[in-house]
């Protein structure tokens, strides 16, 4: 089909009308929230499984009770955390709020960043924390000063796939927000009981999209050093 009569009234519709901005802004408070939560807690959780041996075969228990989390689709989970999140947890509730969705997200993400993460903790050499600790360091001190530079295209690889996850998520962020939703749900939102507004659906697509775009063109070549770091072995 050719345009016959070019306009931009979708794009001012999504954008001023319906301020398109603040969802944009609630998807990367969300989305940055999630990649720190997860990142963190993924390789503090990567690295200790790799480094030690717990009793009872534990380690492959526990990678496995990790993966379960992704086994499970969305649905299960998603009405527990519904519940939990609209209880007073230390007298904050955590509905409708931009942490909590991310919480949420980080959530889902934690196994991702725990099994990519392992591989490239395995594959360096246990001398090094050895050397660390022999000079007076701690696992911890070792872990941040000698691992993680080694270890940064992989935790950047794994960090840009979990903002790109966290930012696309549409299930969580429609039954854990209100007034806090995201960029997914406002364009799902020009499909109306009654109608469907085509012009604005495509408009407020292409606006979600675009940031992802050019996000993932800048960091492309950290997403293929990493994923690629984390395949070699010898």
């Amino acid at each position: 089909m050719i345009v016959q009569n070019f306009t931009l009234q979708n794009f001012y519709n999504v954008l001023v009308t319906q301020n398109f901005f603040q969802y944009a802004l609630n998807s990367v408070q969300v989305a940055v929230t999630a990649t720190l939560i997860a990142t963190v807690a993924g390789s503090l959780a990567a690295y200790g499984l790799s480094r030690f041996t717990l009793p009872k075969n534990l380690n492959y228990q526990l990678l496995f009770t990790v993966l379960t989390v992704r086994m499970f689709p969305p649905s299960v989970t998603v009405i527990p955390i519904y519940i939990l999140f609209n209880r007073e947890i230390l007298g904050v509730k955590l509905y409708d709020t931009q942490f909590g969705l991310g919480l949420a997200h980080a959530f889902l993400d934690i196994p991702l960043v725990v099994w990519i993460m392992l591989g490239f903790f395995r594959e360096i050499p246990r001398d090094i924390e050895e050397a660390a600790l022999v000079d007076g360091d701690s696992w911890l001190g070792a872990f941040r000063r000698q691992i993680l530079p080694l270890a940064a295209p992989g935790l950047a690889a794994t960090a840009i796939l979990v903002a790109i996850s966290s930012w696309n998520e549409f299930l969580f962020a429609l039954v854990l927000t209100q007034r806090s939703q995201t960029l997914p749900i406002a364009v799902a939102g020009q499909i109306t009981q009654f109608d469907i507004l085509y012009g604005n659906l495509m408009a407020g697509g292409v606006f979600a999209a675009v940031p992802v775009v050019i996000f993932a063109l800048l960091v492309q070549r950290y997403i293929i050093r990493g994923l690629t770091l984390g395949g070699v072995t010898g």
